[in-house]
């Protein structure tokens, strides 16, 4: 059986689908602090969410966004803090305002989860509290 069938319903694939949903408001989170490089936007994720939110290959996301005008190339390529010259890529205007609209998605459907599991929760502690 494939690797992607073996994921489906599991908490894994849930995983996987959660990671994709977030990255791109992740890095346009990040790249809204500074301008950043690939390889460092990865390091940041994986640092600031504790391993939680690792991207292996952050360039699909990054070319996707590019083709949409939520990044920019920054030009020219720069030295980076290993010695190497990197491309960096910035937050447009557009990427700025696209984020906000993720950031209130996201929030509203947090928020919902949120209230769906504390009602779930209290409905469990009632049941298992009459006799």
């Amino acid at each position: 059986m494939p690797e992607k069938a073996k994921k489906s319903g599991s908490s894994a694939g849930m995983e996987d689908n959660l990671k994709k949903s977030v990255t791109e408001m992740l890095v346009l989170l990040l790249l809204r602090e500074r301008e950043m490089y690939a390889a460092e936007i990865a390091a940041e994720l994986t640092a600031r969410s504790g391993g939680a939110c690792g991207v292996v290959f952050p360039y699909s996301t990054l070319y996707r966004m590019l083709d949409f005008g939520y990044l920019c190339e920054q030009t020219p390529k720069r030295i980076a803090p290993d010695g190497r010259r990197r491309q960096y890529y910035g937050i447009t205007a557009e990427g700025r305002a696209h984020l906000e609209s993720l950031l209130d998605c996201y929030q509203r459907f947090t928020r919902g989860v949120a209230a769906v599991l504390r009602s779930a929760e209290d409905q469990t502690g009632i049941q298992e509290g009459t006799p």
